[in-house]
């Protein structure tokens, strides 16, 4: 948790690589030289002599609209070098963009408290920053647009009456079809500071060491995406609680899910405690007093997907294989279980949920080498199931591991194991239609408003970018550790 609080700042090379190009086809024939002086001016720091592909495939058709051919991507993790006194996004310009210079990249925010979350339309990223004030704490939520890098909105609100040393794990959560975005505050303080004596394990004395009991408890706030103005923030006074929390958002109610914290046993007062169940509550958009509260089936929260379905209801994939569905009305939890997801091995997976515009869901399970699309009108039923060789790296980030074409025609997924690179999948028959492999194994794949993929791997160079086809376009540096691709 204090590791996804104190991301690095983050920085991004750009050096295109003419001989990754050239092994595809004949592009480094229309590749751009880059002088040192032109390199030196759009990069951080020093660099190597490199060569700028034109990365746009003949006769290729964007997924999606670039805008004026601006179009931004913004890297989110954790460098690898100083100086950078904290976490930050930094963008650079889509490598489908024909431009005779190396794009400069841009800076987008410092020292993020928490990871970025992106609208359900894809076109803003939410970056929240808390700040230590003389008053308390400073939240600060900053809008910014996908396409442009371009910040739209800024507002902050303080948190006062707390003491020094106090950790505030903010959550941010869009509510889709409006202009509102729910802040989820974990606010955990320090209390009971006191001397206790513990062993030295070297030397077996006693010696005395500072002890502190630390309590959480969550507040609620909500950003106005219009006026850049804040409401809250309102304290649920539900300490003491487990910090991590589970939340989704309607047009209407914010979602959450809580845990009591459990309380400690002590041998010889009586049986143990039965572990506390997760309660989900919705709250109106704009409130901090709970329209219903329900129990909620395990396991506690603290991460795993959640989306909105069409019906306004909130669903929660847990284990990886089944779906607890919060009915938009009552609050009141169903749940299925995915029979093709319902493989359990020892080896972990990152496991994703998306919403898709047909209403159905998708869902991959990397570590088992499966995805599927289901229909919630259908109890879930799964309309489509594709297998695969399970990744080499199915845990860890970035989570995304697989992604659907916008048509929804294509699975594009890491490799397996041995081959590594990169596969795609009709997803009509499960046939295998294209792969690419080179020896290199990668840990992300994302897929560009361009439609080009991009394939992220722990080691330079990190970044890889494919055409729909499966042709390397070329590669990229970076200092960064990345954790997620906007």
């Amino acid at each position: 948790m204090n590791h996804s609080r104190r991301c690095k700042e983050v920085t991004f090379v750009r050096s295109l690589q003419r001989t990754a190009a050239a092994a595809q086809g004949g592009l480094a024939s229309r590749a751009l030289i880059v002088s040192r002086r032109e390199m030196l001016a759009g990069g951080i720091g020093a660099g190597a002599l490199i060569a700028l592909p034109d990365l746009s495939t003949p006769g290729a058709r964007p997924a999606a609209s670039a805008g004026s051919g601006s179009r931004y991507v913004l890297l989110y993790g954790t460098p690898e070098s100083r100086p950078f006194p904290g976490g930050s996004v930094a963008a650079a310009l889509s490598p489908v963009t024909n431009s005779r210079t190396l794009p400069a990249p841009k800076s987008v925010a410092a020292k993020l408290a928490a990871a970025p979350v992106s609208s359900p339309d894809q076109s803003s990223v939410a970056l929240i920053t808390v700040d230590k004030v003389p008053a308390g704490a400073k939240v600060t939520l900053t809008l910014v647009d996908s396409t442009s890098a371009v910040v739209e909105k800024q507002g902050s609100l303080t948190i006062t009456g707390i003491p020094d040393g106090t950790n505030i794990l903010p959550t941010p959560v869009f509510a889709p079809g409006t202009a509102t975005i729910a802040v989820v505050l974990a606010i955990t303080e320090p209390g009971d500071k006191r001397l206790v004596s513990k062993k030295n394990p070297h030397t077996g004395a006693p010696a005395p060491m500072h002890a502190v009991t630390w309590t959480s408890h969550h507040a609620l706030a909500y950003f106005d995406s219009r006026s850049g103005g804040f409401a809250g923030p309102f304290h649920l006074g539900n300490a003491p609680a487990l910090a991590l929390t589970t939340a989704a958002a309607n047009g209407s109610d914010l979602f959450l899910w809580t845990t009591e914290e459990p309380r400690p046993h002590h041998p010889g007062k009586g049986r143990p405690r039965p572990a506390p169940l997760p309660w989900v509550s919705a709250f109106p958009l704009g409130s901090g007093r709970a329209r219903v509260s329900v129990p909620s089936p395990a396991p506690w929260p603290g991460g795993e997907p959640a989306v909105t379905l069409a019906t306004a209801d909130v669903a929660r994939l847990v284990n990886g294989r089944t779906m607890q569905v919060s009915s938009a009305l009552t609050g009141d939890v169903t749940q299925v279980t995915i029979g093709a997801l319902n493989v359990i091995r020892a080896k972990p997976s990152a496991v994703t949920m998306q919403s898709r515009p047909d209403g159905t869901v998708f869902i991959t399970k990397p570590g088992i080498g499966r995805a599927v699309i289901a229909d919630p009108a259908e109890e879930f039923r799964v309309r489509a199931e594709l297998r695969f060789p399970v990744p080499a790296v199915p845990l860890g980030a970035p989570a995304s591991k697989a992604v659907l074409s916008p048509s929804g025609g294509t699975l594009y997924v890491l490799g397996g194991a041995k081959a590594g690179g990169l596969s795609a999948y009709d997803v009509a028959t499960g046939a295998l239609t294209a792969s690419y492999s080179h020896g290199t194994t990668y840990s992300g794949l994302y897929q560009l408003p361009s439609g080009t993929l991009l394939a992220v791997s722990a080691a330079n160079p990190r970044l890889a970018f494919f055409s729909p086809a499966l042709s390397l376009l070329g590669t990229a540096d970076t200092s960064l550790q990345i954790s997620a691709v906007f």
